[in-house]
């Protein structure tokens, strides 16, 4: 009987009190956050493996996300809540991350709103990082592999002046003259500036016209060169 009330006293002694009754009149709606809203201070209910549930006076409990969690100088990584609360703590300046009134759901977070834009834009310019990366991975073609009238297709980086730089998948871009298109001279576009016919993101087919392996560089036409042989069509009687 002893040890049965010790265990009952010790297991009274670790639950978390609320500072409010589970279905207290006086506990806030969903409806009255938004986004970034401040809140002073909530109570640890329960950690998990994702995160903790703190009692921030609303009508449900809020979930701190581990990915939420301030670190401290002495955690740099946060592995998991036990290393930084213990359910009975008092977490203090606390930010609404999302809500949603309709489901019921309230996502707290211990960073400022301009600490969380931060790490987006942290984490978007790793992904940049990334992506860059991989595209490095990627075998590009040699300006050996190329011959002169060999017939690509890509998509237009940038227009100048006198032309455009076109991503070929080469090691490096080819540039394109604004008098090798097509549309140069023609009377919709007489004296236009090449940006009128040739646009970042546009997809063209080009052919080689000059390779310079001392500068490393690829000369481009948009216009089919006259040494190809001319295609016809087959006439079927």
């Amino acid at each position: 009987m002893e040890y049965k009330k010790a265990k009952l006293k010790k297991k009274r002694q670790s639950r978390v009190y609320r500072p409010l009754p589970v279905h207290s009149k006086d506990r806030q709606p969903l409806s009255e956050f938004q986004p970034n809203s401040f809140i002073q201070n909530g109570t640890i209910i329960s950690l998990t493996d994702f995160g903790v549930y703190v009692d921030v006076g609303t009508e449900c409990d809020g979930l701190l996300h581990i990915s939420q969690i301030s670190s401290t100088e002495s955690v740099s990584f946060v592995a998991h809540p036990r290393q930084v609360f213990s359910p009975g703590d008092v977490v203090e300046n606390l930010y609404v991350y999302r809500v949603s009134p309709e489901l019921k759901k309230l996502q707290l977070s211990m960073l400022t709103p301009e600490e969380r834009e931060i790490a987006i834009r942290w984490n978007n310019d790793l992904e940049e990082e990334q992506e860059d990366e991989e595209e490095e991975d990627v075998e590009r073609i040699t300006l050996d592999e190329l011959s002169i009238d060999d017939e690509l297709w890509g998509e237009i980086k940038r227009v100048t002046n006198f032309g455009a730089y076109i991503e070929l998948g080469a090691e490096v871009d080819g540039f394109l003259h604004f008098m090798d298109h097509p549309f140069f001279g023609t009377e919709q576009y007489k004296g236009a500036h090449p940006s009128a016919f040739m646009e970042p993101g546009q997809r063209v087919r080009v052919w080689v016209s000059n390779l310079d392996f001392d500068k490393c560089r690829i000369k481009l036409t948009a216009i089919r060169p006259e040494s190809l042989p001319v295609l016809r069509r087959e006439i079927l009687y």
